[in-house]
Protein backbone atom coordinates (compact mmCIF):
# COMPACT_ATOMS: atom_id res chain seq x y z
CA UNK A 1 0.00 0.00 0.00
CA UNK A 2 2.90 2.34 0.90
CA UNK A 3 4.40 2.14 -2.64
CA UNK A 4 0.84 2.96 -4.27
CA UNK A 5 0.17 5.85 -1.62
CA UNK A 6 4.17 7.57 -2.34
CA UNK A 7 4.05 6.67 -5.79
CA UNK A 8 0.42 8.77 -6.20
CA UNK A 9 2.85 11.80 -4.57
CA UNK A 10 5.33 11.34 -6.65
CA UNK A 11 2.85 11.03 -9.93
CA UNK A 12 0.94 14.03 -8.91
CA UNK A 13 4.39 16.12 -8.56
CA UNK A 14 5.64 15.16 -11.87
CA UNK A 15 8.49 12.74 -10.90
CA UNK A 16 7.44 10.14 -12.56
CA UNK A 17 4.76 9.13 -15.36
CA UNK A 18 1.89 6.88 -15.07
CA UNK A 19 3.67 4.64 -17.16
CA UNK A 20 7.04 4.31 -15.11
CA UNK A 21 4.93 3.82 -11.82
CA UNK A 22 3.40 1.00 -13.33
CA UNK A 23 6.80 -0.31 -13.92
CA UNK A 24 8.29 0.64 -10.24
CA UNK A 25 5.57 -1.07 -8.65
CA UNK A 26 5.68 -4.10 -10.87
CA UNK A 27 9.59 -3.93 -10.24
CA UNK A 28 9.59 -4.40 -6.44
CA UNK A 29 8.85 -8.27 -6.67
CA UNK A 30 12.58 -8.10 -8.15
CA UNK A 31 14.15 -5.70 -5.55
CA UNK A 32 16.10 -6.28 -2.65
CA UNK A 33 16.81 -3.47 -0.49
CA UNK A 34 20.43 -2.97 -0.37
CA UNK A 35 21.41 -2.68 3.61
CA UNK A 36 23.25 0.79 3.10
CA UNK A 37 19.85 2.84 2.11
CA UNK A 38 18.12 1.30 5.56
CA UNK A 39 21.25 2.03 7.01
CA UNK A 40 20.84 5.64 6.26
CA UNK A 41 17.15 5.39 6.54
CA UNK A 42 17.67 4.36 9.82
CA UNK A 43 20.30 7.16 10.50
CA UNK A 44 22.57 4.37 11.70
CA UNK A 45 25.57 5.31 8.50
CA UNK A 46 25.54 8.95 6.74
CA UNK A 47 25.60 8.55 2.83
CA UNK A 48 29.27 9.03 2.60
CA UNK A 49 29.92 6.06 4.76
CA UNK A 50 27.53 3.72 2.90
CA UNK A 51 29.56 5.09 -0.45
CA UNK A 52 32.98 4.20 0.82
CA UNK A 53 31.52 0.59 1.88
CA UNK A 54 29.80 0.04 -1.15
CA UNK A 55 33.78 1.08 -2.80
CA UNK A 56 35.45 -1.08 -0.71
CA UNK A 57 32.66 -3.84 -1.16
CA UNK A 58 33.41 -3.92 -5.09
CA UNK A 59 37.27 -4.50 -4.62
CA UNK A 60 36.37 -6.96 -1.51
CA UNK A 61 35.08 -10.39 -1.91
CA UNK A 62 32.58 -9.43 1.58
CA UNK A 63 29.17 -8.30 2.76
CA UNK A 64 28.38 -4.68 2.91
CA UNK A 65 27.16 -5.92 6.66
CA UNK A 66 31.23 -7.40 7.36
CA UNK A 67 32.89 -4.26 5.87
CA UNK A 68 31.02 -1.90 7.80
CA UNK A 69 31.42 -3.77 11.13
CA UNK A 70 34.73 -3.76 10.56
CA UNK A 71 35.25 -0.50 9.82
CA UNK A 72 32.91 0.50 13.12
CA UNK A 73 29.94 2.09 10.98
CA UNK A 74 27.72 -0.61 12.52
CA UNK A 75 27.68 -2.89 14.93
CA UNK A 76 26.54 -7.21 14.81
CA UNK A 77 22.96 -6.77 16.24
CA UNK A 78 22.81 -3.38 14.03
CA UNK A 79 23.46 -5.46 10.49
CA UNK A 80 20.81 -7.85 12.23
CA UNK A 81 18.22 -5.13 12.84
CA UNK A 82 19.02 -3.84 9.17
CA UNK A 83 18.91 -7.25 7.18
CA UNK A 84 15.40 -8.30 9.09
CA UNK A 85 14.08 -4.91 7.77
CA UNK A 86 15.02 -5.57 4.26
CA UNK A 87 11.52 -7.00 3.61
CA UNK A 88 9.87 -3.24 4.71
CA UNK A 89 7.71 -2.29 1.27
CA UNK A 90 8.77 1.43 1.75
CA UNK A 91 11.93 0.39 2.08
CA UNK A 92 11.25 -1.68 -0.95
CA UNK A 93 10.23 0.90 -3.16
CA UNK A 94 12.78 3.33 -1.92
CA UNK A 95 15.18 0.88 -3.33
CA UNK A 96 13.23 0.61 -6.80
CA UNK A 97 13.50 4.43 -6.95
CA UNK A 98 17.14 4.73 -6.48
CA UNK A 99 17.85 1.92 -8.87
CA UNK A 100 15.79 3.04 -11.68
CA UNK A 101 17.59 6.33 -11.48
CA UNK A 102 14.34 8.24 -10.43
CA UNK A 103 15.24 9.74 -7.52
CA UNK A 104 19.41 9.84 -6.36
CA UNK A 105 19.60 9.19 -2.96
CA UNK A 106 20.55 12.74 -2.34
CA UNK A 107 17.23 13.63 -3.11
CA UNK A 108 15.45 11.22 -0.95
CA UNK A 109 15.55 13.44 2.88
CA UNK A 110 14.03 16.48 0.42
CA UNK A 111 11.51 14.07 -1.39
CA UNK A 112 9.90 12.38 1.27
CA UNK A 113 9.96 15.83 3.17
CA UNK A 114 7.41 17.38 0.51
CA UNK A 115 5.70 14.12 0.79
CA UNK A 116 5.33 14.57 4.66
CA UNK A 117 4.49 17.89 4.42
CA UNK A 118 1.34 17.73 1.35
CA UNK A 119 -0.24 14.98 3.77
CA UNK A 120 0.76 17.07 6.95
CA UNK A 121 2.20 13.95 9.05
CA UNK A 122 4.25 14.88 12.26
CA UNK A 123 7.63 12.81 12.38
CA UNK A 124 5.88 10.09 14.18
CA UNK A 125 2.84 9.56 11.78
CA UNK A 126 6.16 9.49 9.15
CA UNK A 127 7.75 6.81 10.92
CA UNK A 128 3.86 4.73 10.88
CA UNK A 129 3.85 5.13 7.13
CA UNK A 130 7.43 3.72 6.91
CA UNK A 131 6.49 0.98 8.63
CA UNK A 132 4.13 -0.34 6.31
CA UNK A 133 2.04 -1.88 8.32
CA UNK A 134 -1.85 -1.35 7.77
CA UNK A 135 -2.80 -1.08 11.11
CA UNK A 136 -0.07 1.96 11.53
CA UNK A 137 -0.72 3.32 8.21
CA UNK A 138 -4.72 3.77 8.77
CA UNK A 139 -4.90 6.00 11.68
CA UNK A 140 -2.88 8.70 10.18
CA UNK A 141 -5.86 9.03 7.16
CA UNK A 142 -8.34 9.32 9.63
CA UNK A 143 -9.41 12.72 11.18
CA UNK A 144 -9.44 12.25 14.78
CA UNK A 145 -13.74 11.85 14.99
CA UNK A 146 -13.12 8.56 12.89
CA UNK A 147 -9.93 7.14 15.52
CA UNK A 148 -12.75 5.25 16.70
CA UNK A 149 -13.37 3.16 13.30
CA UNK A 150 -9.65 2.24 12.76
CA UNK A 151 -9.49 -1.07 13.82
CA UNK A 152 -12.73 -1.77 11.07
CA UNK A 153 -10.92 0.39 8.44
CA UNK A 154 -8.06 -1.75 9.00
CA UNK A 155 -9.59 -5.25 8.61
CA UNK A 156 -11.23 -3.97 5.54
CA UNK A 157 -8.44 -2.80 4.09
CA UNK A 158 -6.17 -5.98 5.07
CA UNK A 159 -9.00 -8.11 3.32
CA UNK A 160 -9.14 -6.13 -0.05
CA UNK A 161 -5.49 -6.20 -0.40
CA UNK A 162 -5.38 -10.05 0.09
CA UNK A 163 -8.69 -10.88 -1.67
CA UNK A 164 -8.94 -8.33 -4.44
CA UNK A 165 -6.10 -6.13 -5.11
CA UNK A 166 -2.42 -6.51 -3.54
CA UNK A 167 -1.63 -3.21 -4.52
CA UNK A 168 -5.08 -1.42 -2.87
CA UNK A 169 -4.40 1.67 -1.20
CA UNK A 170 -6.20 4.56 0.48
CA UNK A 171 -6.49 8.11 0.42
CA UNK A 172 -7.16 10.72 3.24
CA UNK A 173 -11.01 10.38 5.47
CA UNK A 174 -13.32 12.41 6.16
CA UNK A 175 -16.46 13.13 7.98
CA UNK A 176 -19.48 13.44 5.87
CA UNK A 177 -23.19 14.22 6.84
CA UNK A 178 -24.66 11.36 5.03
CA UNK A 179 -24.18 7.37 4.50
CA UNK A 180 -24.51 6.94 0.47
CA UNK A 181 -28.23 5.85 -1.03
CA UNK A 182 -27.40 4.46 -4.25
CA UNK A 183 -25.22 1.90 -5.86
CA UNK A 184 -23.86 0.76 -2.84
CA UNK A 185 -24.00 -2.08 -0.26
CA UNK A 186 -24.14 -1.94 3.26
CA UNK A 187 -24.13 -4.23 6.67
CA UNK A 188 -24.73 -3.53 10.22
CA UNK A 189 -22.55 -5.06 12.94
CA UNK A 190 -25.01 -4.78 15.94
CA UNK A 191 -25.00 -5.11 19.82
CA UNK A 192 -26.27 -2.44 22.44
CA UNK A 193 -25.89 0.23 19.26
CA UNK A 194 -23.69 -0.86 16.59
CA UNK A 195 -21.98 -0.03 13.57
CA UNK A 196 -23.03 0.37 9.90
CA UNK A 197 -20.53 -0.15 7.30
CA UNK A 198 -20.33 -0.58 3.32
CA UNK A 199 -18.90 0.16 -0.29
CA UNK A 200 -20.12 2.61 -2.14
CA UNK A 201 -19.54 3.88 -6.20
CA UNK A 202 -16.62 6.44 -6.45
CA UNK A 203 -15.44 6.61 -10.12
CA UNK A 204 -15.59 3.16 -11.41
CA UNK A 205 -14.14 1.41 -8.13
CA UNK A 206 -16.56 -0.59 -7.02
CA UNK A 207 -17.47 -1.80 -10.36
CA UNK A 208 -13.86 -3.14 -10.99
CA UNK A 209 -14.18 -4.56 -6.77
CA UNK A 210 -17.22 -6.27 -7.79
CA UNK A 211 -15.79 -7.83 -11.12
CA UNK A 212 -12.09 -8.95 -9.86
CA UNK A 213 -13.69 -10.23 -6.68
CA UNK A 214 -16.13 -12.03 -8.60
CA UNK A 215 -14.22 -13.15 -11.12
CA UNK A 216 -16.96 -12.28 -13.61
CA UNK A 217 -16.60 -8.80 -16.24
CA UNK A 218 -19.70 -6.96 -14.84
CA UNK A 219 -20.73 -4.67 -17.06
CA UNK A 220 -23.22 -2.27 -14.59
CA UNK A 221 -23.79 -2.06 -10.66
CA UNK A 222 -27.17 -4.28 -10.66
CA UNK A 223 -28.18 -6.48 -7.59
CA UNK A 224 -25.70 -9.26 -9.11
CA UNK A 225 -22.67 -7.07 -9.08
CA UNK A 226 -23.24 -6.03 -5.87
CA UNK A 227 -24.04 -9.13 -4.52
CA UNK A 228 -20.44 -9.53 -5.05
CA UNK A 229 -18.96 -6.64 -3.06
CA UNK A 230 -21.92 -7.92 -0.57
CA UNK A 231 -20.06 -10.74 0.18
CA UNK A 232 -16.74 -9.31 0.10
CA UNK A 233 -18.03 -6.96 2.98
CA UNK A 234 -19.30 -10.08 5.05
CA UNK A 235 -15.66 -11.42 4.83
CA UNK A 236 -14.25 -8.16 5.92
CA UNK A 237 -16.90 -7.88 8.80
CA UNK A 238 -16.75 -11.66 10.03
CA UNK A 239 -13.29 -11.35 10.32
CA UNK A 240 -13.50 -8.41 12.67
CA UNK A 241 -16.28 -9.40 13.91
CA UNK A 242 -14.14 -12.77 14.64
CA UNK A 243 -11.13 -10.39 16.46
CA UNK A 244 -13.49 -8.70 18.80
CA UNK A 245 -15.04 -12.15 20.07
CA UNK A 246 -11.68 -12.63 21.55
CA UNK A 247 -11.77 -10.54 23.68
CA UNK A 248 -15.30 -10.98 24.70
CA UNK A 249 -17.16 -8.74 22.71
CA UNK A 250 -19.77 -10.48 20.68
CA UNK A 251 -22.26 -9.00 17.73
CA UNK A 252 -24.54 -9.45 15.53
CA UNK A 253 -24.03 -9.10 11.84
CA UNK A 254 -26.85 -9.11 9.74
CA UNK A 255 -27.34 -9.84 6.29
CA UNK A 256 -26.08 -7.70 3.25
CA UNK A 257 -28.49 -4.40 2.25
CA UNK A 258 -27.94 -3.13 -1.44
CA UNK A 259 -30.36 -0.24 -0.75
CA UNK A 260 -30.82 2.90 1.25
CA UNK A 261 -30.38 2.07 5.14
CA UNK A 262 -33.79 2.96 6.54
CA UNK A 263 -35.38 5.94 7.78
CA UNK A 264 -35.77 4.67 11.26
CA UNK A 265 -32.00 3.86 11.44
CA UNK A 266 -30.34 7.37 13.06
CA UNK A 267 -26.64 7.38 12.34
CA UNK A 268 -23.57 8.93 13.59
CA UNK A 269 -20.00 10.13 13.19
CA UNK A 270 -20.31 9.01 9.52
CA UNK A 271 -16.44 8.30 7.94
CA UNK A 272 -16.09 7.96 4.33
CA UNK A 273 -12.53 6.67 3.29
CA UNK A 274 -11.09 6.68 -0.52
CA UNK A 275 -9.89 3.31 -1.76
CA UNK A 276 -8.31 3.10 -4.96
CA UNK A 277 -8.21 -0.25 -7.15
CA UNK A 278 -6.22 -0.21 -10.85
CA UNK A 279 -6.73 3.72 -10.72
CA UNK A 280 -10.57 3.77 -10.10
CA UNK A 281 -11.93 4.75 -6.88
CA UNK A 282 -14.39 3.57 -4.52
CA UNK A 283 -15.43 4.56 -1.02
CA UNK A 284 -16.05 2.49 2.37
CA UNK A 285 -18.31 4.14 4.75
CA UNK A 286 -18.53 3.20 8.31
CA UNK A 287 -21.03 4.66 10.73
CA UNK A 288 -22.45 4.58 14.38
CA UNK A 289 -25.87 3.21 14.80
CA UNK A 290 -27.98 5.07 17.96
Amino acid sequence: MVENILGSFLLESGRVTKQQLFHLIKKQDDTRVKLGLIAVEEGMMTLDQTNEVNILQSAMDQMFGDIAVAKGYLTDDQVDYLVKKQGNPYLTFIQTLVDEDIIEMTELDNVIGEFAEKNGFTDEQLSDFKSGDVNRIVPIFLPDDCAKYSPIIGTVIRTLIRLVNRNAYIGRAEMVDTFPSENQVNQGLIWEEGLIDGFCEGDGGLLELCSVFAHEDFKVLDEDSLDAAGELLNCANGLYVSSLSRRGIFLEITPPNYGECGDDIKLHSICRIPVYITDKKFYFTVAEVK
